[in-house]
């Protein structure tokens, strides 16, 4: 059985960069952890889901009085190792019974936190196991995140927006940008890269611009600081047209998925069925907010069904690549611009550009 003996886990690592925004969100997904055992953090990659969540763990450890426990799982390939993903992180040391086993005897007792990071390309394994464990140890909370939902009785789901950005058609005072927490969080790390980098007057506006074309994803934004080396703010903002080729340069501590903006969305195609990469690449034709029906009327051949197409779009929106809005009492479906320009490409790669595109003209 485990060791009832074993330390307090609290392996909570220290900030690198500052923390940026995101107070209410903060404010959000603690009150919801006051009232559910199991909160996942969901949203596209680069969003922000693990500062988030490591930002909450920090902030409430001090309820958790056995401790709050990290779990890193976005390098661990085999689901059946992850009970003892956990045992090492916890720092279980007896483990004569079943991995599953020495967890629930373990945590049963105990009141704690786990914090599960990146649980998307593990989720079934995932969700069998925290349900497992909640079930067993009623004192027990988890913080997960996850491009896509555990889908497990007891979860609360909390997407994680992309940061603020002015409105395109905003008409904003000079200097106010900086009330913007996209805007503060390309300032903050482009004075990391240039020593006495602001934002001033004259590149302002193109500031702006390269956060609106950016969405607000704050990962896409500290790539292209990272560029402040060489290009200046309003060249990175012309240049974005080739954002895949442009934002290439992560830091070397970071994981190899955040290392680049293609190796961010590859990771998040991987992890899609052959139908629904289909479906994102033929969307990808939509410029704006598409419905189900044009969906159905441009995308749905042989190869992709109509009578499945609606499990396919399911699926697309539970994975945070389209994302859902409704207008004039009807559902409507977006892509981010870095989503949709990833799905462009693979249109291209698939020879089948002139015929979606034919079918979207008509």
């Amino acid at each position: 059985m485990a060791s009832r003996s074993a330390k307090q886990p609290d392996n909570l690592p220290a900030d690198l960069t500052s923390f940026v925004g995101r107070r209410s969100e903060a404010c959000a997904v603690r009150k919801l952890l006051s009232a559910d055992r199991l909160v996942t953090l969901t949203g596209v990659g680069g969003v922000g889901k693990t500062r988030l969540a490591l930002r909450v763990a920090r902030d409430i450890r001090r309820a958790f009085p056995d401790g709050v426990c990290l779990v890193e799982l976005a390098s661990l390939k085999d689901p059946d190792l992850l009970p003892h993903t956990l045992i090492d992180a916890l720092g279980i040391r007896e483990q004569s019974a079943p991995a599953p086993l020495v967890l629930t005897d373990y945590l049963r007792p105990r009141h704690t936190l786990i914090v599960l990071d990146n649980c998307e390309h593990i989720l079934e394994a995932a969700a069998d196991l925290v349900d497992r464990l909640l079930r067993a140890a009623p004192k027990l909370r988890i913080l997960a995140t996850s491009r896509q939902a555990l889908m497990i009785a007891g979860e609360h789901v909390y997407p994680v927006p992309t940061l603020p950005v002015p409105d395109v058609d905003a008409r904003l005072a000079p200097g106010s940008a900086t009330q913007f927490a996209a805007v503060n969080l390309f300032a903050a790390r482009g004075a990391a890269v240039v020593p006495g980098f602001e934002i001033t007057p004259d590149n302002e506006q193109a500031v702006i611009q390269l956060c609106q074309r950016l969405e607000g994803i704050p990962l896409a934004i500290e790539l292209a600081a990272v560029r402040l080396r060489v290009l200046t703010v309003e060249d990175l903002a012309h240049r974005l047209d080739s954002r895949f080729q442009l934002l290439r340069e992560g830091s070397r501590n970071l994981p190899e998925r955040h290392q680049t903006l293609q190796a961010l969305i590859d990771w998040s195609y991987e992890l899609c069925t052959p139908a629904e990469q289909t479906l994102w690449a033929r969307a990808s034709v939509f410029a704006g907010g598409f419905g189900l029906d044009a969906l159905e009327a441009v995308c749905a051949d042989e190869l992709l069904a109509e009578e499945t197409l609606l499990d396919t779009v399911a699926g697309l929106t539970d994975k945070s690549i389209l994302t859902r809005g409704e207008h004039g009492g009807r559902v409507r479906f977006r892509m981010l611009e870095t989503i949709r320009e990833y799905g462009q490409a693979r249109l291209r790669e698939s020879g089948s550009e002139a015929k979606v595109q034919r079918r979207h003209r008509d």
